[in-house]
């Protein structure tokens, strides 16, 4: 059992490995067409589940950096994230 929720960000995937070399997504953004999946899918992971983790001592930052983000990126990174996850529900 871990003791914190493990999530990684595009930017921490770019920066640990050379998974992100020859894609065509930026981890550098959280929306749009050439937003990373990745990214998208970490901040709505912290904003799912703020309630559960924000208080935790290892975990902190994290949600540090969610309270920083916008109202309305916010709202558009849920989006965002809820068109990637129907988009790969419906594939076969």
């Amino acid at each position: 059992m871990s003791s914190k929720p493990y999530v990684a960000s595009g930017k921490y995937i770019q920066r640990m490995s050379d998974y992100c070399k020859h894609c065509r997504f930026d981890p550098e953004k959280s929306t749009g067409d050439s937003a990373c999946p990745f990214d998208t899918l970490y901040w709505a992971f912290l904003m799912r589940h703020e309630h559960r983790f924000k208080h935790h001592p290892r975990a902190r930052t994290q949600w540090r950096n969610l309270s920083r983000l916008a109202t309305d990126e916010a709202a558009r990174i849920k989006r965002s994230a809820d068109k990637l996850k129907s988009e790969n529900l419906t594939r076969d």
